[in-house]
Formats: C-alpha cells, sequence, structure tokens
C-alpha cells in the first residue's frame, strides 16, 4: 500500500512539472510573439495543447548520443624554401644512342672474314636490319651479328650502313690456308714411242702380206713410219707409211698412215716379228721404235693386219 502511495506521488509530481514546463513555454511563446508584432508580422495562430487527464502517465523517450565527430587531419603544409635558395631544374633526359646498323637490297653472302677469300657462313636476306659490332682497318667489311650471336663479315660494297662513326676495329680471324692442289699424276710414258693396236691374220692362199694403219692419240694418221717383218734369218722393212714414195716409188699413192709389206706369191708359213723400226736405207733397222709382236703365218691364214699408235 505504501509503494503505490510512492507511485501515486511521483506521478504526480511529474505532473506538476509538465504543467508548470507547458506554462513557461506558453508565456515565453506570447512573449515573442508580442516582439513579432511590433514588426507588423502577422503571428501564427496555434492550437492549445489539451491538459492530459490526471491518470495519463507520460515516459520520457530514451535519448540516442549523437555520433563523436572525427577529427579531420590538417594538411601537411609544403616545406617553403628559404629566399636564396635556386629553384630546381628538371633533369634533362639522357637521349637513347644510336646503334650502328646495316640493311641490304638483296641477298648477300655472310663470310667467316673480311674477303671473298673467306668461306660464306651464311646468307643475309635483303630488307633485314641487323646491327654493326665490327670492321676492320679499310672499313670496306663489316662485321654483324644475329640474334643468336653468331658473327659474320659482309661486303660494305654490297649493303647499306648507316651511324658507323664510332665503330671499332675488330681484329680479323687469319684467312684459311689455300688448299694446295692435288698434283695430277703424269701419266707413266710408255716405254716405247709405238705400241700395237691390235692385229689379226686372215685367209689368202696367193701371198704373204703385211699391212695396216698408224695413228696418233687423237686418230689423225702420221706418215713416214717404217715397219720391219722379220722371219728366222730374214726380213724385210716397209716404205713409209703414208703416200711418201719409198723404195720404186711404189708408196706414192697410198692412204695417209697407211704401210704395205708384200712378199712372194704364196704363202710362207712362218712366226713372224712385227717391229717399228728407224732406218737410213729401207734394208737395215737402226733403232726398235715399238715392241715385237708374233703373227704365224700358216697356209690357211697368210694376210696380216697390225695396226700401231704413235705415243709421242
Amino acid at each position: 500500500m505504501q509503494k503505490v502511495r510512492y507511485l501515486s506521488l511521483i506521478v504526480l509530481l511529474i505532473l506538476i512539472l509538465y504543467l508548470a514546463a507547458t506554462a513557461l513555454f506558453a508565456w515565453l511563446f506570447r512573449v515573442r510573439s508580442e516582439r513579432v508584432q511590433l514588426t507588423r508580422t502577422p503571428a501564427p495562430t496555434f492550437t492549445p495543447v489539451p491538459a492530459p487527464s490526471a491518470t495519463t502517465i507520460v515516459i520520457l523517450p530514451t535519448l540516442t548520443p549523437l555520433p563523436t565527430a572525427t577529427a579531420v587531419p590538417s594538411p601537411t603544409p609544403s616545406p617553403t624554401l628559404p629566399p636564396d635558395t635556386p629553384t630546381p631544374v628538371p633533369p634533362t633526359p639522357t637521349p637513347t644512342p644510336v646503334r650502328p646498323q646495316l640493311v641490304a637490297a638483296n641477298t648477300v653472302n655472310v663470310r667467316s672474314g673480311p674477303g671473298t677469300n673467306y668461306p660464306v657462313v651464311a646468307a643475309l636476306p635483303p630488307n633485314l636490319t641487323v646491327p654493326i659490332i665490327g670492321r676492320n682497318n679499310e672499313a670496306s667489311w663489316w662485321q654483324i651479328s644475329n640474334a643468336e650471336g653468331a658473327t659474320g663479315w659482309v661486303a660494305g660494297s654490297v649493303v647499306q650502313a648507316s651511324n658507323t662513326a664510332n665503330v671499332p676495329v675488330v681484329v680479323a680471324p687469319p684467312p684459311p690456308a689455300t688448299p694446295t692442289p692435288e698434283a695430277t699424276p703424269t701419266p707413266e710414258k710408255p716405254k716405247y714411242q709405238f705400241e700395237p693396236t691390235g692385229w689379226y691374220n686372215d685367209t689368202n692362199y696367193g701371198l704373204t702380206r703385211f699391212l695396216g694403219n698408224i695413228t696418233d692419240p687423237a686418230g689423225n694418221p702420221v706418215n713416214g713410219v717404217y715397219v720391219q717383218a722379220s722371219c728366222g734369218g730374214f726380213s724385210v722393212i716397209s716404205n713409209p707409211s703414208g703416200p711418201i714414195g719409198g723404195l720404186n716409188n711404189e708408196g706414192a699413192f697410198w692412204p695417209p698412215g697407211f704401210y704395205d709389206i708384200t712378199l712372194g706369191a704364196k704363202p710362207i708359213p712362218c712366226k713372224w716379228i712385227l717391229t717399228v723400226v728407224t732406218t737410213d736405207d729401207q734394208r737395215t733397222a737402226t733403232a726398235t721404235l715399238s715392241e715385237p709382236i708374233e703373227i704365224e703365218v700358216t697356209y690357211d691364214k697368210s694376210i696380216v693386219t697390225a695396226n700401231w699408235r704413235k705415243n709421242w
């Protein structure tokens, strides 16, 4: 019961405070209105606030605290240069150096050294710009390199070079040794000046005969050559080959290079020896110019053809 009494007193006290605050607000509003009328401004019309009944309990709302303001940092002032300090000048950009380079209008040879006596190691295609890394003393050859680092030399006369003022001189590799040509083996000189190129005998029952042609290595006929035919102690020497004549001028109408030895009117069987010789009287041989060849004459085969070649 006593708790109810205390609660009633509290409510009554709150009501009294509320009424007092309302009266104070009305008085203040009236005073302000009177001041506003002095300036001839029409006063607003207010609707009177109804008085609360004695049994109404007023609960004050819980106030939400305002957010704390975040401090804004003060800007850092730019340093002030002393009066005598000169204004700094921005640095001048360093120009990019221009590299020496070259380009060819057509495909050119790349060699291992500065000269045509060096072997070709690659080919430079047309319209491809490549860097120059060196030169010879006369600046007539340029040393270049590719992306893989391989180097080579090209003649300055077949390329267009630029920015070459500071290209260093490069010591070139020694030129390759000139290969010594292999000596052409000299064919061994035949032992004899004349050699047989073939012979055969043929059938003829009427006589014994030796004939043939004498030529040089190119096949041209050779005139003035004597052939000797021997059988045991008997021998006979032909007239000189070709249309020269000889004894009794019998060979005056022979073809060039042709010789002929005609013996008896019947076969003379024997192993005859044929040899090319020299002679002064056409009866005795003074020198032998070929190896002797042996040909057998029989009654059935007594015509012998033997050809000769003059080696020198």
